[in-house]
């Protein structure tokens, strides 16, 4: 039985709708799975037989599942070959991605080729992290909703290091800044709620500036929307004082990861927290990728202990995007009952091991 409404579904049809195009798709939506490093495949474990399960109600599907990660690199020095990605962006619908990163590649090269190739690759400019916190978790009946530009900022791996001195460039693009806040913008006009814009352009004059003036050009393009610009020191300190009167915020890269990392604190954790980044422009076939916020956690790898709920809402997004909305929801029916019915990891203080924890969830499926 799907929980009903009243236990908590974590999102309601209405209240997901965005500013996004849905797909109708006219062939089987290719879904590329990269498990990854550490918790990674543990966690994509659980999230495969969504797929089956998808499929069993009649969804067209083909899934193909690539070895791309620690493992892989270290046995054949490669990280995303070419040919693999132009498949991903030309020939795939979705990717499902685990996570990357793992202690025998300290420089972390084969992380920052697989998933910052993919994001700046295909233009993932938006990354959506919401946070809505399920039954028995602290704070029920929050809503924040983080929106991150996704491909530059202080994350383009663009700097130097030398004798006594290093430089890390943050790299800020009209066009990105303009897609990601044009996001925010109808997100929050479709939930009529306030938006934040994160920022530091009283120190980072040039990028931030940038940020704030085209933040200023869109409040006037949309009266409707209740917005502001608030430093971003002080609205963490409002966050963790009181999240209530936010609603959407908006954010550079490295803004936003932080913020959205705190807000995952709101829903029990980072082993909680889902995420969708999409192109909104839409100039290649795969536009879009879902990943849960943690990473791949390699100090808890192999032991059970990681928490399976943010890949499984990732999912849930995922097939949101593909027009599957009765999926979607009942993906998300699935976790808020199992939720509700006390289903733990131990990270939320609980007994569950990540296979049980998807088993729980898979538990409220309907047939």
């Amino acid at each position: 039985m799907v929980a009903s409404r009243g236990v908590g579904v974590w999102h309601h049809r209405q209240e997901l709708e965005t500013e996004t195009e849905q797909k109708v798709l006219d062939h089987a939506a290719r879904i590329a799975l990269i498990p990854g490093d550490g918790a990674g495949p543990e966690v994509m474990a659980e999230a495969v037989p969504l797929l089956d399960w998808a499929r069993a109600r009649g969804r067209r599907l083909e899934v193909e599942r690539l070895p791309y990660g620690a493992d892989h690199y270290l046995a054949t020095g490669e990280t995303l070959p070419e040919a693999a990605y132009a498949a991903l962006r030309d020939g795939c619908d979705a990717i499902l991605f685990g996570a990357v990163g793992d202690p025998r590649v300290p420089d972390g090269r084969h992380a920052e080729e697989i998933l910052l190739r993919l994001r700046q690759g295909l233009e993932l400019m938006v990354n959506f992290r919401p946070c809505r916190p399920l039954p028995g978790l602290q704070r029920e009946g929050l809503w924040l909703e983080v929106y991150r530009e996704n491909t530059e900022g202080a994350y383009c791996l663009q700097g130097s290091t030398e004798p006594g001195r290093a430089v890390d460039l943050a790299v800020h693009t009209e066009p990105a800044v303009r897609r990601l806040l044009e996001a925010a913008f109808a997100r929050a006009r479709a939930r009529s709620c306030p938006l934040t814009l994160a920022h530091k352009a009283n120190v980072l004059k040039h990028g931030h500036g940038l940020w704030v003036r085209v933040f200023q050009e869109l409040c006037a393009a949309h009266p409707g929307v209740t917005a502001r610009g608030m430093h971003a020191d002080a609205l963490l300190c409002a966050l963790v004082q009181d999240p209530s009167p936010f609603g959407v915020i908006a954010a550079d890269n490295y803004l936003g990861d932080l913020i959205s990392d705190l807000t995952a604190a709101f829903a029990g954790g980072m082993g909680t927290a889902p995420s969708l980044s999409w192109a909104p422009h839409r100039p290649f076939r795969c536009a879009v990728l879902a990943e849960p916020v943690h990473g791949s956690a390699p100090d808890i790898a192999g032991k059970g202990l990681a928490n399976p709920v943010g890949m499984i809402l990732s999912t849930a997004l995922l097939f949101r995007h593909l027009g599957w909305e009765s999926e979607a929801l009942a993906v998300e029916a699935a976790v808020a009952a199992a939720m509700a019915s006390g289903a733990r990891t131990r990270d939320l203080g609980g007994s569950l091991s990540t296979s049980d924890m998807g088993t729980a969830i898979r538990g409220h499926l309907p047939g």
